[in-house]
């Protein structure tokens, strides 16, 4: 199971997979749903670009403000 924090006030998401390794991304603008999966925006240069998918179906996403 993946644990997927967004903190929408800091602009931050972390990530952790079954084995405990975790990821940290800042400077997110929005995580977004997609067909199957969450893709996790970054904002880069007046653009915004993934960095992340992950599958819903292993995913709990958890919005903090």
């Amino acid at each position: 199971m993946i644990k997927l924090t967004f903190n929408t006030t800091e602009k931050t998401v972390m990530v952790r997979f079954d084995d405990f390794q975790s990821e940290n991304y800042s400077n997110v603008s929005t995580v977004q749903i997609r067909e199957g999966y969450y893709e996790v925006m970054i904002k880069s240069d007046e653009k915004s670009k993934p960095v992340l998918r992950v599958p819903i179906s292993n995913t709990i996403m958890f919005i903090e403000e």
